[in-house]
């Protein structure tokens, strides 16, 4: 009994290892960093800086721009219906990133570069560059105020998992190019622009044909610089600033 509770003494050569800790078989999981903690809103919370006015201003120009392409140089099949309207592609992520400055970046290309360049007279000009407060102004509130709730990222960057692929495709692809391609053609048939005869094949081209580049250029750019974009601080993160 005396011999077990003596303790075996350490030879005087022993090297004693300290207990290594066990490490797991697998990494922890990183948390996200600044970036995926932004919060974005529609409050008014002031104006912008400098750096994001340049940069709203440059998107606007480039929408104005790109509507006009889109509309005076393509093919279309109806007065001011083009047939591959390419600024839908770079309007839905410009309005998602800047937040309540969509509604300038979507009337002045419309009103201006789909409307006035292409000799359309003022009047129908006016009301139809209302059309992108449908297909550029509603996806972005829809992003603002749903996506947190559906666990998806609020300027889309997760557009290539599943479900931040069918919220983008509830939210910013089919619905808004359907309803904004009935508003905008029913603008065009109204002040006889487009014939009655043509009335719903436009409507048709102009709702796929929108889907389809939204589907491949937005869901590219919102993917690819939608975080480079929000990494430097250009996102526009409540309404306006």
């Amino acid at each position: 009994m005396e011999e077990s509770l003596q303790s075996t003494p350490i030879e005087q050569n022993e090297v004693v290892s300290p207990a290594l800790p066990e490490y797991p078989d697998e990494p922890p999981a990183i948390e996200g960093n600044a970036s995926t903690r932004i919060n974005y809103t529609l409050r008014f919370t002031g104006w912008p800086n400098l750096p994001q006015l340049v940069v709203i201003a440059a998107a606007t120009a480039v929408y104005t721009v790109l509507s006009y392409f889109s509309v005076g140089t393509l093919p279309s099949v109806a007065s001011y219906v083009g047939t591959v309207f390419i600024a839908i592609g770079f309007g839905i992520p410009f309005a998602i990133w800047f937040g309540g400055w969509a509604f300038v970046i979507a009337y002045i290309g419309n009103f201006v570069g789909a409307g006035l360049l292409t000799g359309m007279p003022i009047a129908v000009a006016i009301p139809f560059g209302a059309t992108d407060f449908i297909q550029l102004c509603i996806p972005m509130i829809l992003y603002r105020v749903f996506a947190p709730r559906f666990g998806v990222s609020s300027i889309g960057k997760d557009v290539f998992t599943l479900r931040g692929f069918l919220f983008f495709l509830v939210c910013a692809v089919i619905p808004t190019n359907i309803i904004g391609g009935l508003y905008g053609n029913s603008i065009l048939l109204a002040f006889g622009f487009t014939a009655p005869n043509v009335y719903l094949v436009a409507w048709l081209v102009w709702s796929l044909s929108n889907i389809v580049i939204v589907l491949v250029i937005s869901s590219i750019l919102l993917a690819t610089l939608g975080p480079i974009v929000e990494r430097f601080g250009l996102t526009v993160r409540d309404a306006l600033s």
